[in-house]
């Protein structure tokens, strides 16, 4: 598709001829025939085509309100929010009352970097339409980014409470609602059983009858299900684990590809797997069918709530015991999931937290890291060079809020000369950056000490580890590929104990390393740990050169010793289904 912004001109330049003549008594019918075939394109996913129908639209009928709004949507929908403003401009003051229309103006806002604006927009839907969940969502995403938490809290809470709401825009809102710490782990729970009563309970009265073998002791046929097989946290983590869980003879693993990605973890991941399955394609009941076309003994839901998922093919039951692990951290809330992978640190019995599921411990952290290939070598410690020490954080920036802005705050302030490094995505959004700057400059900390970068490839983001001293994981959502990459570069991280499987991660890769000593039970230890830190340069710079043969050679890094442990539970959870 040619790039919105780049058209216009031609365009409007191209109506002239239309205007005139007795083509243009026709022209309203003609256009309508035209916007008509072009919305059929439109929600087939057919994009060029429908951009072809819409401009054909505008040339005969130039003053078309309908077709200039549809190739701003179209303009949205490629991710052009300058080319969106372009054509609402002139047409939204005629869709006031169109809660759709006054969103989109909103997200084409959020796209061209104008928060503020975009704001404004969804607060307009809203008054139009209450119930509209996703300029609900949007507002909320705002005030997120922006550090208010009492309001995208109860923003994200009303899109739930909406009846229209999607299961992915609800499982969405799930795992956001993980960085609030006005969230209680009863809420959280409720919260997931409400999207299983919502969506997936309605299939569980049609779930199948299983005929798997019931043989202890043959080879087991075990699925995993994921819309992230490329180079994302999902790929990283399980690619150790596939490669080991490949030698063992007893199983045979498939791999069912949800998502459109594909680059060389993708590929390393079908040579890996015994089968792979792309089913992007297939719906749920397609999906379901396959599985148990294939025989699937034990199928492993390996994103939970995270986007792209298929939970409801697992509300399905197409495999007779049915896993939770990796990239989710909390009850999927679904009965039809027999079972949640966890570790001893992350689920111990005091916490309060709940799950439908069954709990299996791993021995050691329930997640295995594969260090990246690409990542270049430990820098030398920036402090020996610069004289001071930098404090960083590579985590998204809508897990930072004030509660750990104080935090880190008392940090900066008992470290002399400190500095500390954000990198985020968001932070390339003026009043997102703005926001940090008020925000330590309310706890006394000169803005000019936070140094704030925004989003890079994965390898120029190990690269930029050479600048900083000490990492610090943000609370209640921690870090974990975060929390990895910071250790696999020679960075040590200090992190805060929770009551919630996602504020007890980044203790439970700690632990796993052998570097309990950085793990921080309440505020004032954190701040006790980074600035003990700070205070021992030899310390720190002998962390420095031994962190990374420290987490090769521990648990988190064994893949090997990880898979068999996998493979003992699940012949135990297996030998259980074949004696029931």
């Amino acid at each position: 598709m040619i790039a919105v912004s780049e058209y216009s001109k031609q365009v409007f330049s191209d109506l002239a001829p239309f205007r005139t003549g007795p083509e243009a008594d026709n022209a309203s019918e003609f256009a309508a025939a035209l916007i008509a075939s072009g919305l059929a394109h439109q929600k087939g996913g057919r994009l060029e085509h429908a951009e072809r129908c819409y401009l054909a639209a505008l040339r005969i009928d130039p003053g078309n309100n309908e077709a200039t709004y549809l190739m701003g949507v179209l303009a949205l929908q490629s991710g052009n929010g300058g080319g969106a403003l372009a054509y609402f401009a002139p047409v939204i003051s005629r869709r006031q009352g169109d809660a759709d229309a006054l969103c989109n103006m909103g997200m084409a806002n959020v796209l061209s970097l104008r928060l503020a604006d975009a704001e404004r927009w969804f607060e307009q839907a809203l008054a139009v339409e209450p119930g509209h969940t996703t300029s609900r969502t949007g507002l909320a995403n705002i005030c997120r980014m922006l550090g208010r938490v009492g309001e995208w809290t109860e923003h994200y809470r009303a899109a739930l409470r909406s009846t229209r709401v999607t299961p992915e825009t609800y499982s969405k809102v799930l795992v956001a609602l993980h960085s609030s710490p006005q969230m209680s782990l009863d809420e959280l729970y409720s919260l997931h059983r409400e999207w299983e009563r919502r969506y997936a309970a309605e299939f569980y009265p049609r779930w199948p009858d299983h005929h798997n073998d019931p043989s202890v002791e043959r080879k087991l046929r075990v699925g995993f299900v994921s819309g992230s097989f490329h180079a994302t946290i999902v790929g990283h983590f399980f690619r150790g684990v596939l490669g080991a869980l490949r030698s063992s003879r007893g199983i045979e693993a498939f791999l069912y590809s949800s998502g459109t990605a594909s680059d060389w973890l993708s590929a390393e991941l079908k040579n890996l797997s015994g089968c792979w399955c792309d089913v992007a394609a297939l719906d749920d009941d397609a999906t379901a069918a396959r599985i148990r076309s294939d025989g699937v003994d034990i199928l492993v839901d390996l994103d939970g709530h995270a986007p792209g998922n298929r939970l409801l093919v697992f509300a399905r039951k197409p495999a007779p015991i049915q896993i939770s692990w990796l990239d989710y951290f909390d009850t999927t809330g679904l009965e039809a999931i027999d079972y949640l992978i966890t570790d001893p640190t992350s689920t111990p019995a005091d916490t309060g937290q709940r799950f439908v599921e069954r709990l299996i411990s791993m021995p050691s952290a329930r997640l295995c890291f594969a260090a990246p290939p690409f990542a270049p070598e430990v820098a030398p410690l920036p402090a020996l060079a610069t004289g001071q020490i930098t404090l960083g954080s590579f985590t998204r920036a809508d897990k930072i809020g004030p509660n750990v802005i104080a935090v880190w705050a008392r940090i900066l302030a008992a470290i002399p000369d400190s500095r500390l490094v954000l990198k985020s995505g968001t932070l390339k959004f003026p009043e997102v950056r703005r926001h940090f700057e008020d925000a330590f400059e309310n706890h006394g900390i000169d803005p000019g000490r936070v140094l704030m970068r925004t989003a890079s490839s994965y390898v120029q983001l190990l690269t930029e580890y050479a600048d900083v001293d000490i990492a610090l994981d943000s609370f209640p959502y921690n870090g974990g590929a975060t929390t990895c990459d910071a250790l696999w570069m020679g960075v040590p991280v200090v992190a805060r104990l929770g009551d919630s499987m996602i504020s007890r991660q980044s203790a439970a890769i700690l632990g796993a390393a052998g570097l309990q000593s950085l793990i921080a039970r309440d505020d004032d230890e954190y701040v006790r740990i980074a600035a003990g830190l700070a205070a021992d340069a030899p310390r720190l710079d002998a962390l420095r050169k031994g962190l990374r043969p420290t987490i090769a050679s521990s648990s988190l890094s064994d893949a090997h010793a990880f898979a068999t442990a996998m493979v003992q539970r699940l012949r135990l959870v297996w030998s259980e289904w074949c004696t029931a």
